[in-house]
């Protein structure tokens, strides 16, 4: 009989406060307000995907219905600690949004828990409820049940909303707003050494710091691609594992960035082709080659870099030879085509051929002309 693998990120989801990597403030603030019996009825966990807030959420569920409080650590075995998120309604906002969906929600927050103390409603990407449902949603956050408590997850900046969204806005406004960081390069590697090491595996430095480079700061993203790593690791070599992690466009797209520093403008447009026919879309390549700029500035400044020892060594050279003013060419370029949201393969084709163009002018100004033009 075939047992079930349950994956890296589920396996080693913190069950604590202290576990929870890289968001130092936020715990010290959920761990005295849970001290101190002072949980707020509503909390907006806002972050970029990956970072913990789901798993905060939950933490927070079970420590504020365990019988037995290890200081602010739930104990696990109680019987608030099984039934706590027995008991909780979790809402994937993405595909339950509608008003319908809600209405159901706040017909079954009346009545009390079964076997828990407090109630807790978890609804994650929460900007995506429609306007109806916010509204719906707002009367009880401002004056719930005192059984219930609202956790909203989201990666959006309230404050940033626009006229669409002010009913996400006015119900941010109600609740407490705890700010995540993206996960720092150091914490993700340290935390995915420690999985190498319960799960008794000698992944290499190297890997793990390609998977770093990769995962943008999600540490979810992080243990997902480390997982894929350990079914691969007995049987493949290293170099293909991590070619095997970024694939061809990002490899034709450091191709491709070595030419602009140091090829020709012919050079570059047939890797801009084979970017293209690889299935490339021009804001990844934009998105992959500030990266890599960023990245050769951090060399420049003798910084850390989270990638392959052999792609770093590369960048290096590169970083090394190149004048800054093309770099700077380089990177406002890139940085106004992935702000256009262009696509088409005329855009990524007209950015190559502005940087050979205006490589030495600091004053440059790069825009991308009007898209609507009939072509006959």
């Amino acid at each position: 009989m075939m047992v079930t693998q349950v994956n890296l990120y589920n396996r080693y989801r913190p069950q604590n406060l202290n576990e929870i990597v890289g968001q130092e403030s936020i715990s010290r603030i959920l761990s005295n307000a849970i001290l101190k019996n002072r949980i707020a009825h509503a909390y907006l966990l806002r972050g970029s995907r990956g970072s913990g807030k789901t798993s905060v959420a939950r933490i927070l569920c079970k420590a504020a219905n365990c019988e037995q409080l290890k200081g602010f650590t739930a104990c696990g075995a109680c019987n608030g600690c099984k039934f706590a998120l027995h008991d909780a309604i979790e809402l994937d906002a993405a595909s339950n949004r509608g008003i319908d969906d809600i209405k159901e929600l706040l017909d079954i927050m009346r009545f009390r828990p079964q076997h828990v103390d407090k109630k807790f409603i978890i609804i994650d990407e929460a900007h995506q409820l429609t306007s109806a449902s916010l509204n719906a949603l707002l009367k009880a956050v401002e004056e719930p049940p005192k059984h219930v408590h609202f956790v909203f997850c989201t990666t959006e900046n309230p404050s940033s909303a626009t006229d669409t969204d002010k009913a996400f806005v006015t119900l941010s406004s109600r609740c407490q707003i705890l700010q995540f960081k993206k996960v720092s390069p150091k914490a993700m590697l340290d935390k995915l050494a420690r999985i190498c090491i319960a799960e008794d595996s000698t992944v290499s430095r190297d890997i793990l710091m390609s998977i770093v480079g990769k995962s943008d700061g999600s540490l979810r993203d992080a243990e997902n691609i480390l997982d894929t790593v350990l079914t691969l690791y007995d049987s493949e070599p290293p170099e293909r594992i991590i070619q095997s992690l970024y694939g061809d466009i990002e490899l034709i797209t450091c191709e491709l960035f070595e030419n602009l520093c140091s090829g020709t403008l012919n050079e570059c447009l047939l890797l801009v082709r084979k970017l293209w026919d690889s299935g490339a879309n021009p804001i990844e390549v934009a998105e992959f080659m500030v990266k890599f700029v960023t990245d050769s500035i951090y060399l420049q400044s003798e910084l850390t870099v989270y990638r392959a020892s052999a792609t770093v060594e590369k960048l290096k050279e590169i970083s090394n030879n190149i004048e800054q003013s093309k770099l700077n060419v380089i990177a406002e370029v890139f940085t106004v085509l992935q702000r256009s949201g262009r696509d088409e393969l005329l855009s990524l084709e007209l950015a190559i051929c502005d940087i050979f163009t205006n490589a030495n002018d600091d004053n440059h100004v790069f825009s991308i002309p009007d898209s609507n033009i009939e072509v006959w």
